[in-house]
């Protein structure tokens, strides 16, 4: 573990290298349980404060569970073993998302009668707590006391709520890769003759070297990338962290295509204009699409506004332009890709055409479907289809693929106009 940072450093420098550290130290293994712990270690590492508490939410929401801790007293570890969920100062903050600072944590009214006094024994005066979230989740909450005078100021307030952030993905991280090894467990004591052993077996080394290799590097540039947010140096650099933060939380996602297809992610839709969301997708992807020698050619008729996850939405335009690429450079060295969107009764349609190779007849019929892929081995997954698909039904569109007369492919996407999504209320 990297040593405590200089105090005399800059502000800023100094955040970025606690960041880091904490991050390495979270990222280093897919385990819960030493996520958790791990977490805790470093930041009170590097940062000196002498107690830390770490509480994950039940998994009926009832209680905050101490999951991880550092100096705590024996009864002060007790009263925070299991703490109501909605009451309390860290219990509030798991039910509202709200980050608490005081500096003076025994005058705080709603601080548990128990808890006060174990305080107050153990001297602890300044106290932070901030939630732990992950895809909009509040998974838990993240505790700091200090005994000491000096209340906790405004960047140790954002430092924490960074390192949240990414124990919140490491712990995101872990959850997932131990839900895709269950899943695969599932699938080997149920498969067919279709779904053969050795496939299973590459995909469960799959899952573990995307969460693993891709997710870890992602989490460090993200809270690098929040922590210079702090700075506003110029509106040009400020525009371009935010580009940077958008992407690599889009890019997270991808580690999830595993698992997509036995979890349920419930729809969080918005009033969107479909051409927006391809014009977010394309400017993201422009200057890659330029680099391989595609042109990109749109043409956007008037359509209604719809309700969908924006985010699902973009991913699975992602796939299928991704898909077309890969078609025309393997083919000739690039194209021309054609995007349309036009009104249809009770929706819109989206064409997504390449003027690539096409997709073999025989082929037509499967390409939707987990693990069936036309690239050679190495080159390909298999997923990418599957997961626009499945983005696509969970929407209630439909999805399909057919060969343009003049060469190349066509994938068509129609979507109704939907409905907003019914948010569960929360009760104290």
């Amino acid at each position: 573990m990297s040593p405590r940072t200089s105090p005399g450093a800059p502000p800023l420098i100094r955040h970025l290298q606690i960041l880091r550290t904490v991050t390495e130290a979270v990222s280093r293994s897919l385990n819960l349980n030493e996520v958790l712990q791990k977490s805790v270690d470093a930041l009170t590492h590097v940062t000196g404060h002498e107690i830390a508490s770490l509480h994950l939410i039940s998994a009926d929401g009832q209680n905050l569970l101490l999951c991880g801790e550092r100096g705590l007293s024996e009864n002060l570890r007790e009263i925070n073993r299991v703490l109501p969920a909605g009451q309390g100062l860290i219990g509030r903050v798991a039910l509202t998302g709200r980050a608490r600072r005081l500096d003076e944590v025994t005058t705080a009214g709603d601080l548990l009668d128990g808890a006060r006094l174990a305080v107050a024994a153990d001297g602890i005066r300044g106290f932070v707590c901030v939630p732990i979230r992950a895809r909009l989740r509040i998974l838990g909450t993240l505790s700091l006391g200090r005994q000491t005078p000096e209340p906790f100021s405004d960047e140790e307030v954002a430092l924490l709520e960074c390192a949240a952030d990414q124990i919140g993905l490491a712990l995101d991280n872990a959850r997932l890769y131990s839900e895709t090894r269950r899943q695969l467990e599932d699938l080997r004591r149920s498969q067919t003759d279709v779904v053969r052993a050795e496939r299973l077996a590459a995909v469960g080394e799959l899952a573990g070297g995307v969460a693993h290799e891709i997710n870890n590097p992602l989490m460090i540039i993200l809270g690098q990338v929040h922590l210079l947010f702090q700075s506003r140096n110029s509106e040009e650099i400020l525009n371009g962290l935010k580009v940077i933060d958008g992407a690599t939380k889009r890019a997270a996602t991808i580690v999830r295509d595993l698992v997509l297809f036995a979890e349920h992610f419930p729809l969080r839709t918005s009033r969107c204009q479909v051409a927006d969301e391809i014009k977010h997708v394309l400017a993201l992807q422009r200057g890659r699409l330029e680099a391989q020698g595609i042109a990109i050619r749109t043409e956007f008729a008037p359509v209604p506004d719809i309700w969908v996850d924006a985010n699902q939405l973009q991913e699975a335009l992602l796939h299928l332009i991704q898909n077309a690429e890969q078609a025309m450079v393997a083919a000739h060295g690039g194209g021309a890709l054609t995007i349309r969107v036009k009104p249809r009764p009770g929706g819109v349609t989206l064409d997504i055409a390449d003027d690539g190779p096409g997709v073999p007849a025989d082929d037509l019929a499967r390409i939707f479907n987990p693990f069936f892929t036309t690239k050679p081995p190495g080159e390909g997954r298999g997923l990418g289809l599957s997961v626009a698909y499945s983005i696509i039904a969970e929407h209630e569109g439909l999805l399909r693929a057919e060969n343009r007369p003049e060469g190349g492919a066509l994938f068509t996407i129609d979507l109704p106009v939907g409905a907003p999504a019914v948010e569960p209320s929360l009760t104290p």
